[in-house]
């Protein structure tokens, strides 16, 4: 027996010819902008955790200084003299500082620890991949959808 498509079945058909792409563009999206944020999120991760710390006491400025300069040494014994711009040059001599490095580039030394650790990124990342991978299964599921 055939039944002819009543003007709920029609209006059912409608609405999931424009659901249906929705769906799939949100899928899309969500895979494709929640991907390098996920990736940069980790390389961030990545970078943080490698940095380490040193103590660094604050020397008499050279002539040429325009703010405190502290001599530290790295990980592996070598001297770094550096110009800290967020300490002023009239800060103590033998002041104890606390200095972030990145072992990879111990020249760029910080006093701040890196707190960019990419934890928003990927939070964000991994909410847009699980709207993708949720709006990938809704559109299977509407594809068997009469």
């Amino acid at each position: 027996m055939h039944r002819h498509p009543s003007q709920y079945d029609r209006a059912v058909s409608d609405a999931l010819s424009v659901v249906s792409p929705v769906v799939e563009l949100f899928g899309w999206f969500g895979f494709v902008v929640g991907t390098p944020f996920v990736l940069a999120g980790t390389l961030m991760r990545a970078s943080a955790r490698r940095w380490e710390e040193t103590v660094g006491v604050v020397i008499p400025p050279p002539g040429w200084a325009h703010a405190a300069t502290a001599r530290w040494m790295d990980s592996s014994g070598e001297l770094h003299e550096t110009e800290f711009a967020d300490l002023p040059i009239d800060t103590p001599v033998e002041t104890e500082l606390t200095v972030h490095y990145d072992p990879v580039r111990p020249s760029r030394p910080r006093l701040d620890p890196p707190h960019e650790d990419g934890r928003a990124l990927r939070i964000v990342g991994r909410v847009l991949l699980g709207v993708g991978a949720v709006c990938a299964l809704a559109s299977i599921v509407l594809l068997f959808v009469d």
